[in-house]
């Protein structure tokens, strides 16, 4: 017995199929949009002053208790108007912390909102450490970025490529008194996109895929003012710049090592988790990449430094957190054993995601020493 449906059964499956796809389009098409507000847009590390100032008195401030407050280290602590330093845990109740503090500028008073900031330094690096520095702007093929120079005694430059943040040249500071001390000149630079830098047409971050042409003209400068051949110093958003450099730039071969704080290894992944952890179906996060890549230039493959490990060629200082939010530290280890020739790990327990110095500045200083004596040699 043939059963016959009735006409207009297979209109209304096909409608509904149509629907269906609109609304996948549609949610993917919304999420791509949330990718690029939360991956590629240029803003600021920081924003908002969460965190209120109990007291601040003889040497010592009272904070919120939060995971981030009462993490033990150096780190900034800042108003609207002041800067300071927190270093020793004197104390730890169930709503507060109470540290040592040192003020850099301005005052902390009692009820102030403020925040904690990795960068720990604040200003230029006469403000910060009182060491004289010039300004030179590299001529990048979109504009000129703005960078900061402390010349040195040695013939090799390290050359310093911040994280994320549109405002970051401060994170270079932390390690730039260690740096001087053994003689390397040092570069810190911005790239497109950066407060004070030259915007490009599409003011996304491409996570390397356009800023490493930045790097190389800052490369290109250095050498027109003597330097002989670099270290590179990625900061993870800077990892990816130098990562993608390394691969895409015939100009290398002066390049003698790299280091990597906290670099991210396979972008896709990271937003594949976000998305996970945000809720998205996975069918709809899958859309939102692919229309990424489509609408804004990202090519996830490119950025994934997993698969393309062959392509690294010079050593390298990988420092990772063992608590990393970002990437996970199977990647790190992954990455090192493909590479067992050309790099050398360094793993923090308790460090997070860049703020390796913060957590243990001597250990930090002292490895990015070795490496560099292992790599450059004595005076």
């Amino acid at each position: 017995m043939t059963i016959r449906l009735a006409p207009w059964i297979p209109r209304v499956a096909l409608g509904v199929v149509g629907v269906l796809v609109a609304v996948w389009m549609i949610f993917g098409w919304t999420h791509s949009n949330a990718i690029r507000s939360e991956f590629l847009t240029a803003r600021p590390a920081l924003e908002g002053f969460p965190l209120t100032v109990h007291s601040n008195e003889a040497g010592r401030v009272v904070i919120d208790r939060t995971p981030e407050t009462e993490r033990e280290g150096v780190w900034g602590l800042e108003g609207e108007e002041a800067h300071a330093q927190i270093s020793t845990i004197v104390r730890i109740d169930e709503e507060s912390v109470e540290r040592g503090i040192r003020i850099i500028d301005g005052q902390l008073d009692a009820g102030e909102a403020v925040r904690m900031n990795p960068d720990a330094y604040f200003g230029d690096p006469t403000t910060a450490h009182g060491l004289g520095f010039v300004t030179p702007r590299t001529p990048a093929d979109i504009g000129p970025h703005p960078t900061w120079f402390i010349d040195g005694r040695r013939a090799t430059w390290i050359v310093f490529v911040h994280g994320r943040g549109d405002d970051r040249l401060s994170e270079s500071l932390r390690i730039i008194p260690s740096l001087v001390e053994q003689g390397f000149p040092v570069l810190a630079i911005t790239y497109r996109n950066d407060v004070g830098a030259t915007p490009s047409p599409s003011a996304l971050r491409l996570w390397g895929l356009s800023e490493w042409h930045d790097l190389e003209a800052a490369l290109s400068l250095a050498q027109r003012k003597g330097a002989q051949d670099f270290v590179i110093f990625g900061s993870g958003f800077g990892a990816s710049i130098v990562s993608m450099f390394l691969h895409e730039s015939h100009t290398i071969s002066s390049v003698r090592g790299v280091i990597f704080d906290s670099p991210v290894l396979d972008l896709e992944g990271v937003v594949k988790r976000w998305a996970e952890e945000r809720g998205t179906p996975a069918p709809v996060a899958w859309l939102g990449r692919r229309f990424a890549a489509v609408r804004f230039g990202v090519d996830w493959d490119m950025l994934n430094q997993l698969e393309r490990t062959g392509e690294f060629d010079v050593r390298i200082l990988l420092m990772f957190g063992a608590e990393d939010p970002v990437t996970p530290v199977e990647q790190f280890v992954e990455f090192a054993e493909q590479l067992p020739e050309l790099v050398e790990m360094e793993r923090f327990e308790q460090g997070e995601h860049t703020d390796l110095w913060n957590i243990d500045a001597d250990r930090y200083e002292r490895t990015v020493a070795e490496f560099l004596f292992a790599v450059v040699g004595p005076e």
